[in-house]
Order: structure tokens, then C-alpha cells, then sequence
């Protein structure tokens, strides 16, 4: 009987071991460099109707969506990409505000001459399939090139008016452009939920402010920082200075809070880079995913030119989101900030020395003091939206402890259960004896 129980017991042992290999991304989507851009977040799995669309709620979510537009070389028909509908509980004056992001890996050997566009399209359907989208409609990232993280965005109407009726609205998400068409590719989305009655007086400026960036300060540390790799596992920092060695591909994701009054600037110094770099793009996303105008978008790194900068066109303020400025209107949503910093892909028939890692300062600072009438934060119903990552990761399992937890504990019933079985055949047995 021992050697039977020794063999049930490692059996169930290496049941519970083994689970974290099932955190793996799913067999067919390709793998992701350690460098590159991860999507994290519960899986969900859209569904193929309106009528099969599965109940999300406030936070983000996993999808996999299997194709792109593929076009056919001999008749030049398109077939489109994937459509996945998702279902939303929403209540009268209440709004929603949703966003997807999708990364395919970076291409190995670099960019091709035609690398295809990559992008998600996101629009929201009532009950009855009519159009209840506001009028922020906001693409983001490097589509054309299908370089990194791309980010659509989309508000809904209130609901109660503009023909938005119901108490659910129906989020479509359509995977778009010719990239890696016939290679699945995860997409990241999120959504949020804006309380009725959310107004703000006055934008808080009339004219934009023209920003330089930030004010350079030495680094707390000299050594690189390690940093997120996905929305959801940006790493938490304070105004100041970083050292950041960044390769080909590589994206950075720190996040920061911004309050009503605060203004965030930036200033990016390369220290050192090889001749023929490349390129260099930074973004900043509010809470709700959607872009701050910061005067980033991308650039082309050049020694003789090391220093780039910018900052908000405005202060965070609610009522800016009805000023006629754009870039006024985007600083409007207080809370937590996430700069994005992505090295661009090189094209293949660059010379190789350029390949090198660049290292520089980053440097983030929040001007102004939190507004003495400042609304509550959070505004937006979120969810969440944020991952913390364990220690298992330095073993390969790259998973967010609330995964992992599930996980463990699937193993750890599966273990009791039969650990139990085991024990009451030994019983049995002593009773027959």
C-alpha cells in the first residue's frame, strides 16, 4: 500500500506543480520577447453576436482574436477581421468609456518593407443594434507599421438620450489591418463607468500651454529601471528622474498619479545610443486609457540632438473636456497616468550597428498642487486595472498572483480530493484486516 500512496501522492503533487504551464498564452498566439508589449488581464471570450455576447464589468479583460483583414492575392476581396461583441450593465445618465489594445510581436530580423497595419476598431451598439457612441473616437500607436501597443478608444452616449435606451449597452470590437492577419493576437480591453451627473464648470484655460518639458534633475539611481511591460503592470513611480537601456522593440509602461490643479511634463535625454538608432515615440494615457496630449507621438533619435520634451496642454480639470482645444480637452480625467516610452523596430535593411540598446533619463514631473475642489477620485468606476506580478516570474511563470491563486487553488482541491480518496481506501483496508 506505502508504494501505491507514494506514487497517488507525487502524482497529485506534480498536478498542483505543474499548474502555473497552463498560465501560458494560448498555443497559437505567438510568443512575446520579454522586451515587448504583454496583454494582461482575466481572460473573457467575446461573443460572436450581440445575442452571444458575454456580461463584463468595470476593470480589463484578455481576449484572443484569431485573424485580421487577410486579403485574397487573385480576386483582391477582403475578408475581415475578427468581431467580438461583449455586454455592459449601464444605468440612466450613466456613460461608458472602453478601450482596446492590441500588440503583435515584433518581427524578428526587423521591420519589412511593407510591415501591413495592425489596429482594433470599438463602437457601441444598444439592444437593438443601433449606434450609441459619443463624440471621442480616438486611435492611438504606431498602426501603420503595426509597431507596439495600439490603443482605440471610444465614450459612449448618456444613457436615457442620443437614442442610447436600455439598461446594458453592447461594446463591438473589431480587429482591423493586414498584419499578422492569419496569427491570432491578443487584445487587451478595458472599461469604465462614468457616473451620471459628472459635469465640470469652465475649461481650465483658454489657450494651450506650449510646453519645453520638464526640468532636468539628476537620477535617485544610477542603475536601470525595470519597467512594465503592459497597462496593467506599469510600474508605480514618483516625479523624478529614471535610467531607462531600451532595445529594438522594446516598450517602457510607468505610471503616476495626476490630480485636478496637476499638470504633467516630461523630458526624455539620451545618454548614449549607436549611430542609426532609430526611433523613439512616447505617449501618456489617463485612467480611462485614453490619450493626453503631451507634444510626444515619435521622433528619430539623433546624437546631436539628445534632449526631448513636453507636458500637458492644460491642467487636470473636468471641465476641460468641453473646451473647443483638443488638446485642452484630453487633460480632463484625474487619477493615475501611464507613460508609455517604445523604441521603434529598425527596418531589416538597416545597418546592424544601430541595434545596439540606447540608454537614457527619463524624467517626469507634476506641476501644481491638487485643486482645493478637486472631485473624488476615482471619477470613473474602473474596476481594476492594475497587476501585481510574484516572484515566480523570475522562474518563467509570468502570471499575476490572482491567476496564480486560482490556479493553486483548483491544484490544491484536486490534491485534497484525492488525498482524501487515498485515505479512505487505507481505512477501509485496515478495517477488512
Amino acid at each position: 500500500m506505502r508504494p501505491l500512496l507514494a506514487v497517488l501522492v507525487s502524482a497529485a503533487l506534480l498536478l498542483v506543480g505543474g499548474a502555473p504551464a497552463a498560465l501560458a498564452d494560448p498555443a497559437e498566439e505567438p510568443p512575446v520577447p520579454e522586451h515587448a508589449y504583454r496583454a494582461e488581464g482575466p481572460a473573457v471570450s467575446g461573443g460572436g453576436s450581440q445575442a452571444q455576447a458575454p456580461l463584463i464589468v468595470p476593470g480589463i479583460h484578455r481576449d484572443s482574436f484569431a485573424r485580421g483583414v487577410q486579403v485574397d492575392e487573385e480576386s483582391e476581396e477582403e475578408t475581415p477581421g475578427t468581431v467580438k461583441y461583449y455586454r455592459i450593465a449601464v444605468g440612466g445618465g450613466q456613460r461608458v468609456h472602453a478601450a482596446a489594445t492590441i500588440s503583435a510581436p515584433p518581427v524578428e530580423g526587423g521591420l519589412p518593407e511593407d510591415p501591413g497595419d495592425l489596429g482594433v476598431a470599438v463602437s457601441f451598439l444598444t439592444a437593438d443594434g443601433d449606434a450609441c457612441d459619443g463624440e471621442w473616437v480616438r486611435d492611438t500607436g504606431e498602426s501603420r507599421t503595426a509597431d507596439g501597443p495600439i490603443t482605440s478608444t471610444v465614450v459612449s452616449g448618456t444613457m436615457g438620450f442620443d437614442g442610447c435606451a436600455g439598461d446594458e449597452l453592447f461594446l463591438k470590437v473589431r480587429r482591423t489591418g493586414t498584419a499578422a492577419a492569419g496569427t491570432p493576437l491578443p487584445v487587451e480591453i478595458q472599461v469604465a463607468v462614468e457616473p451620471a451627473g459628472l459635469d465640470g464648470a469652465a475649461p481650465a484655460v483658454t489657450e494651450a500651454i506650449e510646453d519645453d518639458g520638464a526640468t532636468p534633475v539628476p537620477p535617485a539611481d544610477d542603475q536601470p529601471l525595470e519597467p512594465g511591460r503592459s497597462f496593467a503592470t506599469a510600474v508605480a513611480v514618483e516625479p523624478g528622474s529614471y535610467v531607462l537601456e531600451i532595445d529594438p522593440g522594446e516598450v517602457a509602461l510607468l505610471r503616476l498619479p495626476v490630480a485636478e490643479g496637476q499638470r504633467l511634463r516630461w523630458r526624455v535625454e539620451e545618454s548614449a545610443q549607436p549611430e542609426g538608432a532609430g526611433g523613439l515615440a512616447l505617449r501618456v494615457y489617463n485612467p480611462a486609457r485614453e490619450q493626453v496630449t503631451v507634444g510626444g507621438g515619435s521622433w528619430t533619435m539623433r546624437a546631436q540632438d539628445p534632449v526631448t520634451g513636453g507636458g500637458m496642454r492644460a491642467p487636470v480639470d473636468l471641465g476641460n473636456r468641453s473646451s473647443d482645444l483638443g488638446a485642452v480637452a484630453s487633460a480632463w480625467l484625474p487619477g493615475t497616468h501611464t507613460v508609455v516610452l517604445q523604441r521603434l523596430q529598425r527596418d531589416a535593411d538597416d545597418e546592424p550597428a544601430g541595434e545596439g540598446a540606447v540608454t537614457l533619463v527619463l524624467t517626469l514631473e507634476v506641476e501644481g498642487e491638487r485643486a482645493e475642489d478637486a472631485a473624488e477620485e476615482p471619477v470613473l468606476d474602473s474596476g481594476e486595472t492594475t497587476l501585481e506580478h510574484g516572484p515566480l516570474s523570475s522562474l518563467g511563470i509570468d502570471a499575476p498572483w490572482s491567476r496564480l491563486a486560482m490556479v493553486a487553488g483548483a491544484g490544491a482541491l484536486a490534491l485534497l480530493g484525492l488525498l482524501t480518496g487515498i485515505a479512505g481506501i487505507v481505512v477501509l483496508r485496515a478495517r477488512r484486516r
